[in-house]
């Protein structure tokens, strides 16, 4: 895992390419002012590939350990029909398509999948500013990707904290689990949101405002604090995607 993102990648000099995945710029990369980064050789983004959590983390002998990340979840709005009413060839060639693009998304983010379930997929991030911007490159990929006859949309939730990455499983099947609040939280908030929309914990937009003062322009509060399943004794500040 790169720890800083791609921002600390570019200003420590290493070496950066353009790989084009067909999103145009401005929108899955963000704007110069957003990300503000600039390599010596010139390239102002670069698709850096991250190992996957368990190439990462599943010889380490020193988990678990903790982590802040950034955690998306991202899935099909209204999925049900879509897929029922389809062969399951068809079915599957309909989530194939969404979880592409929400892949080639996220990874030219430097993030990456932690898993893949039904419809849905929950993305890290080491980066915040990152994070968020993936979620608004996945929403308007997902808007212009070609349709035969079923136009998708996408939903979006977003959260930062701290998370233990340890190994579940037995030697003879294991896996790379990810536990913390902050991803139970996000994975709560996707059931609050219309299709195409995006929700973003007070925890997000607030280190936004830090970070990357325009991308958190782009959110605004909810009118009232969610409650979510699990987390009734919190209040759970949240905010929407304004366009």
């Amino acid at each position: 895992m790169l720890a800083g993102g791609l921002d600390a990648w570019l200003s420590s000099g290493l070496p950066a390419v353009e790989v084009d995945f067909g999103v145009q710029p401005d929108v899955a990369r963000g704007t110069v002012a957003d990300r503000n980064v600039a390599s010596d050789s010139g390239v102002a983004h670069a698709n850096a590939f991250l190992p996957s959590l368990v190439e990462h983390y599943v010889e380490r002998s020193d988990l678990p350990l903790r982590r802040e990340l950034t955690v998306l979840f991202v899935d099909i709005a209204d999925s049900t029909p879509l897929i029922v009413q389809r062969e399951p060839e068809a079915a599957l060639a309909l989530v194939q398509r969404f979880m592409e693009a929400v892949t080639e998304v996220a990874l030219s983010f430097c993030g990456d999948v932690k898993d893949y379930e039904g419809d849905g997929a929950m993305l890290y991030f080491e980066s915040v500013t990152e994070g968020v911007q993936a979620a608004f490159a996945i929403r308007e990929r997902i808007a212009v990707q070609p349709a035969d006859d079923v136009r998708l949309h996408a939903r979006l939730s977003l959260d930062v904290g701290s998370v233990v990455i340890g190994i579940i499983g037995s030697p003879m099947r294991r896996s790379v689990a990810l536990i913390g609040p902050s991803i139970n939280r996000a994975a709560r908030m996707l059931k609050e949101i219309p299709p195409d929309g995006i929700i973003a914990t007070h925890a997000v937009v607030d280190r936004l405002n830090a970070e990357t003062p325009r991308l958190a322009g782009r959110f605004a509060p909810l009118d009232a604090p969610l409650v979510l399943k699990g987390f009734e004794q919190e209040v759970v500040n949240a905010y929407s995607a304004r366009d």
